[in-house]
């Protein structure tokens, strides 16, 4: 399985679509305008609904460009301010708010996680076993997406559910495919669900709700208006819709509010630790293309971003270095996408026919795919250099990649940044 089973590619009798560059940046007009056309040629062959792409070089925006559309059924185009729901690069921003609490002392990495949660958190062939932040920050602690998690994540906001329903074997939602047959530590296996109780953990630690401490601590500081609470963004105009196409025409998938705000996830009698998956730390955050860019610049910066530090350089050294890698037997790569991880952080490798984004150089970032957004926020401390790409939606669908194990429209935005990038960088 690539990332996630990919989505099944339906045909119209008619596509449409609208072009919107909007504004763009570029260390040339030749090379702004190159770009964009470039670009737009990957958004009408890949079929969109919209894009946004943003490119880093030097250590600063260096071009940004919108296509398409937000909304569809309201005709809202895709601008320089519009938000997603950014899926899985959530992952990253949820490890910064545990690393802040261990650079505090709140928490320790290698404890286990049960002290934390108040209850214990085993791997039922494994009981002897401890489970530890780390292995749930890089993936390793033998839990999995079972059917429960899916299950549980359908119930838990009416039926305001206790995370530890999913994860003790007499809990309502306990499903035996929730853990794999490899002992805490020793294999690798992307998972959302170990993310909702490293929210619960921040919430335990910080006494703060998950979505608050984030507002506070990260993006507050950063001067994004990122949220892991969609009642945080105040014009939800903004909000781009998530769409597949199916039976001859786009359906929103997530996000479809026409403007107004929904009800809150949560009400005053929520306990804090109680369920930090209800606020999406997998997955659920918003944020705009220059939002993540300024993440990007952030962990570049040494964790610094105009005098606010956020992480201590020593963490983010920490945070995207080696913690696992793939030695043949020991993780499942989906199909050779994910070959080496740090806490919160997907590197890649630049193994051939593999995880390549740009030929030249390795980065760090990661990757997201839900409700029919595609998005990649990816980095490079070294040059300096880095790319958002985020699509709302194809009428194709993703296909795998030609070359690479990104999907081919990944590939082909990277194929075509990267000439331009060269340029900006000389």
């Amino acid at each position: 399985m690539k990332r996630q089973i990919v989505l099944l590619i339906f045909l119209g009798s008619q596509w449409w679509a609208c072009q919107n560059p909007g504004s763009t940046s570029g260390s040339t007009d030749l090379d702004a305008t190159e770009l964009r056309e470039e670009l737009l040629k990957v958004f009408e062959q890949n079929r969109l609904m919209g894009m946004s792409v943003l490119v880093i070089a030097k250590g600063n925006i260096a071009w940004e460009g919108t296509y398409g559309l937000a909304d569809s059924s309201r005709q809202i185009p895709v601008r320089d301010n519009t938000i997603y729901r950014i899926a899985s690069i959530s992952k990253s921003l949820t490890a910064t708010a545990l690393l802040q609490l261990w650079e505090q002392g709140k928490v320790d990495l290698n404890a286990d996680v049960s002290q934390y949660l108040g209850w214990p958190l085993r791997h039922p062939g494994f009981p002897q076993d401890t489970i530890s932040l780390l292995h749930l920050l890089n993936h390793r602690s033998g839990i999995r997406d079972g059917n429960g998690y899916r299950e549980f994540s359908r119930d838990m906001i009416e039926q305001k559910l206790d995370i530890r329903e999913l994860f003790l074997p007499e809990g309502a939602y306990f499903s035996e495919d929730m853990f794999s047959e490899a002992a805490p530590g020793n294999f690798f296996s992307y998972t959302n669900s170990t993310w909702g109780v490293i929210a619960s953990i921040i919430e335990k630690v910080s006494g703060e709700r998950f979505d608050v401490y984030c507002r506070k601590n990260i993006f507050a500081p950063l001067g994004i208006e990122a949220s892991f609470n969609v009642l945080d963004i105040q014009n939800l105009d903004r909000l781009a819709v998530l769409y597949r196409f199916r039976d001859g025409k786009w359906v929103a998938q997530a996000d479809d509010y026409k403007g107004k705000a929904p009800e809150s996830r949560v009400d005053d009698s929520y306990q804090l630790g109680r369920n930090g998956l209800i606020f999406g730390p997998q997955g659920s955050l918003r944020s705009s293309a220059k939002d993540l860019a300024t993440f990007a610049l952030m962990l570049m910066n040494g964790g610094e971003w105009q005098g606010n530090r956020i992480l201590k350089k020593e963490t983010i050294d920490l945070m995207t270095s080696n913690q696992w890698s793939y030695n043949g037997g020991n993780g499942d790569t989906w199909s050779d996408f994910f070959l080496s991880y740090g806490l919160g952080i997907h590197r890649t490798t630049n193994r051939d026919s593999s995880d390549i984004i740009f030929p030249d150089r390795k980065m760090l970032g990661h990757p997201g795919i839900a409700y029919g957004l595609l998005s990649d926020l990816y980095f490079d401390p070294v040059s300096q250099s880095g790319i958002v790409f985020i699509t709302n939606g194809s009428k194709e669908g993703y296909g795998y990649g030609r070359k690479t194990t990104f999907y081919q429209v990944e590939e082909d935005v990277f194929e075509t940044v990267f000439p331009i990038l060269k340029k900006m960088e000389k």
